[in-house]
């Protein structure tokens, strides 16, 4: 068994990507039934730059994303620092807004996108708790909350009696790995679960970026978030640590990047009751990656390479989560 494989909507209406209308939002959700993931992850704020599209081209296959479970984020505005995101009118907002896009009268998982910084957090967490008592999703859960933040929460669910948290949803791959110490066992003494994004680290385990490869993929300059992309995985020891990591893997007649979907699905620290989120700019690249994963557990000498790349960038990349 491995965790459960979801597929991330964040590119729902992206430009650079084949899906940009209800057709090519339908033939994926075909495809993605017959290969068996039936677990969708959007948000309010997908894509990035036309918030909202996402969920509304959801909403348009009604009938075809029927059977998917589906999980939804409160919106937030990047351009702030999250600050009144999570007021209980603000949540309120958001949910309603995204029913209406989703044609749905409920979601699977609500979840708060990034922690609110100035918003009391029991108004916070009864904000959430009341939203599944009106019957608009049926857990809560929250992603890019600090752990010392979400320990405050989970004392305050305990305190009150307040439902807590569901599950938490974060960033997990071969270089970014800072949640296995602190943040995991925190989930695991709650009984919450864990769904990790950038598996592949936004594309950077492909090796294209460093091999200057990366014209027409996340990281390319005339991508919307290409330059994002760049800076986030720009790292000098990180870029050497991945050469290094490259060489071994072809070494052994693998690529990058099979590893680190094999390595997730098969090697970390993931349950079966966790959930590995996919995203894709084109189907052939979801198909791609679950034909890896299907391949099973890494050799035992490949699977040494992968901690030493994380030994190698450990000090400069233990805090991200």
């Amino acid at each position: 068994m491995a965790p459960r494989l979801i597929f991330g909507t964040a590119t729902f209406g992206m430009d650079a990507t084949e899906f940009q209308d209800a057709d090519s939002v339908q033939n994926l959700l075909k495809v993605l039934q017959d290969i068996g993931i039936d677990h969708l992850d959007t948000g309010a704020r997908y894509p990035p730059t036309r918030p909202g599209k996402s969920e509304e081209l959801i909403g348009d296959n009604q009938e075809s994303s029927v059977g998917f479970t589906l999980d939804t984020k409160v919106y937030t505005n990047t351009q702030k620092d999250g600050s009144g995101d999570l007021e209980a009118k603000a949540v309120e907002q958001s949910i309603r807004s995204s029913l209406q896009r989703l044609k749905r009268s409920k979601v699977n998982v609500l979840h708060a996108h990034r922690a609110d910084p100035s918003t009391p957090l029991e108004e916070q967490i009864m904000a959430f708790n009341q939203q599944i008592q009106q019957g608009r999703c049926a857990e809560w859960g929250v992603s890019n909350v600090p752990p010392a933040m979400l320990e405050q929460m989970l004392r305050i669910c305990e305190e009150r009696g307040f439902r807590k948290p569901a599950c938490y949803q974060g960033e997990y791959n071969l270089i970014t790995r800072g949640m296995e110490t602190r943040l995991m066992p925190l989930l695991r003494a709650h009984g919450m679960t864990y769904n990790a994004f950038r598996p592949l680290a936004a594309g950077f385990l492909t090796g294209k970026l460093i091999n200057n490869e990366h014209a027409g993929t996340r990281f390319a300059d005339d991508n919307p978030l290409g330059k994002f992309a760049q800076t986030l995985f720009g790292a000098e020891d990180l870029h050497s640590a991945m050469k290094t990591f490259q060489d071994e893997a072809k070494s052994h007649d693998i690529t990058p990047l099979e590893v680190a979907v094999r390595w997730i699905a098969h090697h970390s620290a993931l349950r079966d009751e966790d959930g590995i989120i996919l995203g894709a700019s084109k189907v052939e690249q979801i198909l791609e990656n679950v034909n890896m994963i299907e391949k099973g557990p890494l050799p035992g000498k490949v699977l040494k390479a992968t901690e030493r790349v994380w030994s190698a960038v450990k000090e400069t990349r233990a805090e991200i989560i």
